[in-house]
């Protein structure tokens, strides 16, 4: 697809998918200079858009070409994008539930829970020199009170 000379859109040619060429002339069959000059300007932004296209592509390929470079070839930069974007909105919502809590249940949350290394109840229990019983029925009650608060904002 080309651009057609603006010297030679006195009239208008398309060719159909057969290898058909109608000929469109100012003046015949009620065929205005304005129609005329409408299409050459519509396959104007079509050969445009190809191009743009084209580069596009091109850009990609060349991104392509260089992928044995990049650091992981299997990753979609606009999945981890929302996924660290939407990771970030959760942490946010569990720190302001956690927040809510009293400051026994944060510790308990936090010890048992949210720390890079959990304790066990069993540990947790040893720490605070309570029965392990006592952590266990203690954990389920904040656990599910901590769980209703993070619901709860997760949903407004």
């Amino acid at each position: 697809m080309y651009k057609t000379s603006k010297k030679k859109r006195t009239n208008y040619i398309y060719y159909g998918d057969g290898g058909s060429k109608t000929v469109l002339i100012p003046g015949e069959d009620g065929v205005t200079e304005a129609m005329i000059e409408t299409l050459h300007a519509l396959d104007d932004e079509a050969v445009d858009e190809e191009r743009r296209e084209t580069r596009r592509h091109s850009s990609l390929d060349e991104v392509n070409d260089k992928s044995k470079f990049l650091k992981d070839l299997f990753v979609d930069v606009e999945d981890e994008v929302f996924t660290k974007v939407e990771r970030e909105a959760i942490k946010k919502l569990v720190h302001e539930a956690l927040a809510e809590l009293k400051p026994k249940q944060q510790e308990l949350i936090q010890s048992l829970y949210l720390s890079d290394r959990p304790m066990t109840q069993k540990e947790y229990a040893k720490k605070n020199g309570v029965a392990e019983d006592s952590v266990k029925k203690q954990a389920l009650r904040v656990r599910n009170k901590f769980k209703k608060r993070v619901a709860e904002k997760m949903s407004t």
